[in-house]
């Protein structure tokens, strides 16, 4: 990371500068005008983003505008502008879902809701949704990306401990799967931490996804993770704990990417962006299982259930303090126009039309060998449900699970009696996001 500078936005450019673009024939000058003067904007992202293939083909398109790359994801930080009442806030930033939420009450994000209606058609109906703000109808982001969830296996230890991975099966036809790789190869087939916090839940928060459940309702009022489905979840969880078959780290850990590159980890549940950031990162050689990692669709619930769930996934948003809005909103309907770019870098984006394409579908690595994985993903990215809500208080209320399931997983307190503690507790966190 660079140092924590905050620049302030500042002309680049004079009406000279875009004369002699204008003179070279560049296109997006040409359309803006001669009077349109250089504007830079500041994006706040984190090192190595989907963000980076989009900046010069937006700088190409529109010359008299530069994208001011801040390395900058610390949202303490970003709050601290706001505060200040727009004093060095970026002009793009790169929210998780929760926090759109929060902020977009408050009237303090950019209205995107022209654009997201422009283009609603060719986007993937669950990342819209992301960006919509229940109690305004309005929408107060753009979506970047939508991080669905599947099941990473290596096909040659399944294949050694003589079990396939069906189409069609269940968490229970599962956990009989992983215990035979775990007795026949040795390794695991699931993550559970018993940190006591947000990664302890992460496999309950996918059950529960998959079940039509949430962590509240959708303007974030009801508080409902300790409802019937949020019991059925544990449940669940339950089970997957008590069958023995996972590695006790969590999936971003040094400690998790060594095992998964010694050859000790059969697979796991995981979200696409996993892809780039644990696996072609980590696997380089046959011990890893180079050329032998796949992607199914996670085994499902009941037959009516999604099988795919959610962690993570952000948007394109902007505040009230930018003074390009229209560059802004430019930049946005480029990134979505350059969904080739995005999904070449090793991102998913929200472009049906893209998704679609054999372009996606076709790309590989050597990961997976010749298996074409972007298949399984835009299966789940079409199965995602619209029962998820990420409200502000999402990522406390995960925590307070997490804190709570060591004792439910070790049955020294009973599953519903446990979570309905919990929801109490987040029931009270809750009120302060009340408005």
């Amino acid at each position: 990371m660079t140092g924590h500078h905050l620049s302030r936005r500042r002309l680049l450019g004079t009406s000279a500068g875009v004369a002699a673009a204008l003179a070279l024939g560049a296109p997006g000058a040409a359309r803006r005008g001669l009077a349109q003067s250089e504007v830079t904007l500041d994006v706040f992202v984190h090192t190595n983003h989907p963000f980076d293939p989009v900046k010069p083909i937006y700088e190409a398109q529109y010359p008299n505008v530069k994208l001011n790359m801040m390395d900058e994801n610390d949202m303490a930080i970003f709050r601290a502008t706001l505060a200040a009442k727009g004093e060095g806030t970026p002009d793009i930033f790169w929210p998780e879902i929760e926090v759109v939420q929060e902020l977009g009450k408050t009237g303090v994000l950019l209205d995107t809701t022209a654009l997201v209606e422009k283009n609603k058609a060719n986007m993937l109906p669950g990342s819209v949704q992301e960006c919509l703000i229940a109690s305004t109808g309005k929408y107060a982001a753009f979506p970047g990306g939508i991080a669905v969830v599947g099941l990473y296996y290596r096909s040659d230890l399944w294949e050694q401990a003589g079990v396939s991975v069906p189409d069609d099966w269940t968490w229970d036809d599962f956990i009989a799967g992983a215990k035979e790789v775990k007795a026949k190869t040795g390794a695991v087939s699931l993550s559970f931490p018993t940190t006591g916090d947000y990664y302890t839940a992460q496999l309950w928060s996918y059950v529960l996804f998959q079940l039509g459940g949430s962590i509240t309702n959708a303007d974030g009022t009801v508080v409902t993770l300790d409802d019937e489905r949020g019991i059925a979840a544990m449940e669940i969880a339950k089970r997957l704990y008590d069958a023995d078959i996972a590695i006790d780290e969590n999936v971003t850990s040094e400690n998790y990417f060594a095992a998964m590159s010694a050859g000790q980890v059969a697979g796991s549940p995981n979200p696409v962006w996993y892809d780039g950031f644990g696996i072609k990162p980590n696997i380089v050689d046959e011990q890893g299982g180079l050329g032998a990692w796949r992607v199914a669709l996670l085994p499902s619930v009941a037959d009516s259930t999604t099988r795919t769930a959610n962690w993570g996934g952000a948007a394109i948003a902007s505040t009230m303090y930018t003074k390009h809005p229209e560059e802004v909103l430019n930049f946005m309907q480029t990134y979505l126009d350059q969904a080739a770019a995005v999904g070449a870098w090793g991102f998913m984006p929200a472009s049906v039309p893209y998704l679609d394409s054999e372009e996606w579908a076709n790309i590989t690595s050597p990961a997976y060998g010749d298996f074409k994985y972007n298949v399984v993903w835009t299966t789940a990215a079409k199965q995602y449900g619209n029962t998820w809500f990420k409200q502000p208080v999402f990522g406390e209320a995960m925590a307070e699970v997490g804190a709570a399931m060591l004792p439910i997983m070790d049955g020294s307190v009973e599953i519903a009696a446990g979570l309905k503690e919990v929801g109490d507790r987040v029931r009270t966190l809750n009120e302060r996001y009340q408005v």
